[in-house]
């Protein structure tokens, strides 16, 4: 038998009363209003005595109801009045959690940052690098929403300052602006990244050399490094990046076609052509190392191709398998030659990768076509 409804002492507010449990020494009471409605009874439940509610806070609740009836206005019904709730609570829960975002420090999201880079980019160690040197003095502790243009155009001129090329600048804020992007669209925080001009980058090498300053360079390197010497032979005549002459391993090489095949370059894979000045040095490194499967420039010791030492002409990088950095016999080589002296612009100065510029422009002075010389040197876009 269901139980019965027992009017309060207080108008449109009654209650029933539990068999069986009991509250404060008392029957346990479920509460429950009425009230009219355009023209309509209403009855909606409240709760239980256990739960908190009581006979008066039932009486104001309805109450409110009846006014916010008469006056037009809302809630008018429990149902109205828990959604709104709701409603305000989670706007108050947005608020407090776009709060929090905002108060992370461009530390934070730079840790975040360079967890991913390491997992993601070649050039992870590169933005560690820069993080650590100036980016984490000037804004470790400084909150994301705080860091504005102004920030960013003092960052540009201590950096200046610092004698940094324009290029290295554009670096150091792409890398602030990663780090704004990448932490904003894991949902760290809802901050853009200030809007700053980029220095105006014009890094292109345009120094080459010529026939009679190449055979210099390459027999002064030759007398004090073999495998350098190889490896300024392979830029030289076939166009490679130092990092994918680092790469080339003795399956890459193909004699009877003619042909390197060079992996994991900036432009994708191509091939490379085995001219004639390429297998005579070939020739001659293999009297100098093992010709086994691997990389056939290792580091040393411990690399997979063993090398006889001879005349002590073989440079040694310590540590890996593969050398990633150029010998510093060739900066110094070219320094003994003088061919840097007097030159203060640092895109007329010869370094490793003037072996490939001058690759291109001797192309380009024989008469191949401009879409050849890219195919040839691995650029994406022929503009290059």
């Amino acid at each position: 038998m269901p139980a019965k409804w027992i009017k309060s002492t207080h108008p449109g507010v009654r209650y029933r009363e539990h068999p069986t449990r009991t509250f404060k020494r008392q029957k346990d009471r479920y509460f429950e209003i009425n009230y009219r409605r355009q023209g309509k009874p209403c009855f909606e439940a409240l709760g239980w005595l256990s739960d908190g509610m009581t006979a008066g806070e039932a009486a104001t609740i309805r109450g409110q109801i009846v006014q916010n009836i008469k006056k037009g206005v809302s809630p008018q019904s429990i149902k109205e009045m828990r959604e709104m709730a709701a409603a305000a609570q989670n706007a108050e829960n947005e608020a407090a959690e776009s709060e929090k975002r905002e108060a992370v420090t461009f530390g934070e999201m730079a840790g975040l940052f360079l967890e991913w880079s390491a997992d993601n980019k070649k050039s992870a160690l590169q933005d560690k690098i820069r993080y650590e040197k100036h980016l984490a003095p000037r804004f470790k502790d400084t909150p994301i929403k705080d860091i504005s243009p102004f920030h960013l155009e003092k960052l540009k001129s201590s950096l200046k300052k610092k004698k940094l090329s324009p290029g290295t600048i554009t670096q150091y804020l792409q890398l602030t602006r990663a780090i704004f992007r990448k932490t904003k669209g894991w949902g760290h925080h809802d901050c853009d990244f200030p809007k700053v001009d980029f220095p105006k980058v014009s890094n292109q090498r345009v120094a080459f050399l010529t026939q009679d300053q190449a055979a210099v360079l390459l027999d002064a390197v030759k007398n004090k490094s073999i495998q350098l010497w190889c490896q300024c032979v392979l830029s030289l005549y076939a166009g490679l990046r130092f990092k994918e002459v680092a790469s080339l391993e003795l399956s890459d090489l193909d004699f009877e076609a003619g042909t390197i095949h060079v992996r994991d370059s900036k432009g994708g894979t191509r091939h490379a052509y085995i001219t004639e000045p390429i297998r005579a040095m070939f020739n001659e490194w293999w009297t100098f190392a093992d010709k086994k499967p691997g990389l056939i420039f290792p580091a040393y010791p411990g690399g997979r191709n063993r090398v006889k030492k001879r005349k002590k002409l073989i440079d040694e990088p310590k540590g890996g398998i593969s050398q990633i950095r150029v010998s510093p016999v060739f900066h110094r080589t070219v320094d003994e030659l003088g061919l840097n002296d007097g030159i203060t612009d640092h895109r007329q100065k010869i370094v490793f990768h003037t072996l490939r510029h001058t690759f291109a422009s001797w192309l380009v002075m024989g008469g191949e076509s401009l879409q050849t010389v890219k195919e040839l040197m691995g650029h994406a876009d022929i503009t290059t």
